[in-house]
């Protein structure tokens, strides 16, 4: 069992007996149930693990506090919870003291307020406390102590909510001011500026790329002639100690001793003709001599008789 009643704590964020982030008290029933639906994309504590994201209510429809389901919205003059104005229909309308109204008071005319304290917290975990006045006047305009609508009042001007000025943001020294989202026109000059900056911005750019490829572009070019440079230098070289080695070669060869065992020699002196005379003349005797030898022998034969 639970209590359905809900339970506001100081900076007004709803709570039910429940205290489970994932369950909602049904007042039907006065037990738990589970949420189904959301009023944002992140709820704090919620694991997706176990249960995932209860989905987002339609343009029709709102989540209420308790996150029970989607309802539909209500009419002018209906109950609405605690500063709920998506719950009332329409697009100018305000929930004001849990009613419903029309944001449309003029200037001059009736109005009512809505005065909220709540309890908030900075940075570092200090308690600050504020008040929060609405009220149903129109844009320009709010709704003073006589419940009477006045014009707001401009920048620079004494002010104590920020409601009171036109720029929906009164200072800490209680000053009307441009709200940090205030938005703020840009003169046509301050356009002309930027434009130009962009272009000198990025015709710099392209110069200075340009410079850095015509300065890697020179360092690629001396490695590549200083490379062929020394190949030619190389070629030169190597042809020169090949011209060297051969010439050193060749002055080797003849200055070498010669060997025994493959030199012949052949010493030429002047022909003796009468020793040459001689020599051929005794040859011819003995030729002779040895001709007529052979044939006494042939004759003696042939004239032995027969026994």
């Amino acid at each position: 069992m639970c209590d359905p009643t809900p339970m506001y704590r100081e900076s007004w964020q709803y709570d039910d007996s429940c205290e489970d982030v994932y369950l909602f008290c049904e007042p039907s029933s006065s037990t738990c149930a589970y949420k189904g639906c959301s009023n944002a994309d992140y709820i704090q504590g919620w694991d997706l693990e176990k249960r995932p994201y209860p989905p987002r209510c339609g343009v029709d429809s709102y989540c209420p506090d308790n996150r029970s389901q989607c309802t539909p919205v209500v009419s002018i003059g209906s109950i609405c919870e605690i500063q709920r104005d998506d719950e009332c229909t329409g697009t100018t309308s305000i929930c004001l003291n849990s009613t419903c109204f029309i944001k449309g008071a003029p200037l001059g005319g009736n109005c009512g307020t809505d005065t909220t304290v709540y309890t908030a917290y900075d940075g570092i975990g200090d308690a600050i406390q504020q008040t929060i006045i609405r009220d149903n006047c129109t844009e320009g305009t709010f709704c003073d102590l006589d419940s009477t609508c006045i014009q707001s009042k401009p920048n620079n001007a004494a002010c104590l909510q920020d409601r009171e000025c036109l720029s929906n943001t009164c200072s800490n020294s209680d000053i009307c001011i441009n709200g940090p989202e205030m938005f703020r026109k840009i003169k046509a000059w301050l356009w002309g500026v930027l434009a130009a900056c962009i272009v000198i911005f990025v015709c710099f750019i392209l110069a200075l790329l340009w410079f850095l490829h015509r300065y890697q572009s020179n360092k690629e070019h001396a490695k590549i002639s200083k490379f062929f440079g020394d190949n030619d230098e190389f070629a030169k070289y190597a042809m020169m100690n090949d011209s060297m080695s051969t010439l050193a070669d060749s002055e080797s060869r003849l200055n070498l001793p010669m060997n025994e065992s493959h030199a012949s020699v052949v010493y030429l002196t002047t022909p003796d003709y009468v020793k040459s005379h001689t020599l051929s003349t005794k040859s011819s005797a003995a030729a002779l001599r040895s001709n007529n030898n052979s044939t006494a022998r042939f004759s003696t034969r042939e004239n032995t008789p027969d026994m």
